[in-house]
């Protein structure tokens, strides 16, 4: 049988309330004679510490493994992510500058923490040196507040999936001055290398 939380914690609250109810009682009928109720209830008495005992330890092994429970996972990093919001007028104006370009087929974009990814789609006669202007040109429609406090990834692809030197990846973090791309890879199925 399964149980929830809440029906748990009431199952033993009620235990223990007839624990001490009883206990109160024997305490009461022995005379106030605390090591007769002990004797009389010894097993009683050694469960409850041992249950007593295994809470605390459990309690106590939980913080030792999950030390800051109610910390965000990227804990204090996004502290300041208020002071540098990305507002629907920055991406309206990146899609608006990429649908001018004829070898853009599709942007979106994914905001993950301080990480910005953009995923540009392109054309499938776009080399990899076109596709990657492609994707620097993303660091010129962003402002130096975006830039100064999130990193930026470009994805680049092609829909056509058999040509395997796409995706390019590429990384800007903001210490860093320009775009670091992943290295290029050759063709190895059908196609010439585009490099």
């Amino acid at each position: 049988m399964c149980y929830n939380k809440e029906e748990l914690f009431e199952y033993f609250r009620n235990e223990i309330e007839l624990f001490i109810h009883i206990m109160y009682n024997s305490i009461t009928w022995s005379g106030g004679n605390m090591k007769k109720f002990i004797k009389r209830h010894r097993y009683t008495c050694i469960l409850l510490l041992i249950f007593i005992l295994l809470v605390v330890l459990g309690f106590k092994v939980k913080e030792m493994l999950v030390p800051d429970e109610g910390k965000a996972t990227y804990g204090e990093r996004l502290k300041d992510i208020g002071k540098h919001p990305i507002g629907d007028s920055v991406y309206k104006h990146v899609d608006e500058e990429y649908a001018k370009n004829n070898n853009v087929i599709k942007v979106t974009h994914r905001l993950q923490g301080k990480v910005l990814n953009y995923f540009i789609t392109v054309g499938e006669k776009v080399s990899v040196k076109d596709a990657k202007a492609i994707g620097e040109a993303l660091i010129g429609y962003l402002n130096e507040d975006i830039l100064g406090y999130y990193s930026v990834q470009i994805y680049v692809m092609k829909e056509d999936t058999k040509l395997n030197n796409f995706p390019i990846i590429g990384l800007k973090d903001p210490l860093s001055e320009k775009v670091s791309w992943t290295k290029d890879r050759e063709i190895t199925e059908s196609g010439k290398n585009e490099e």
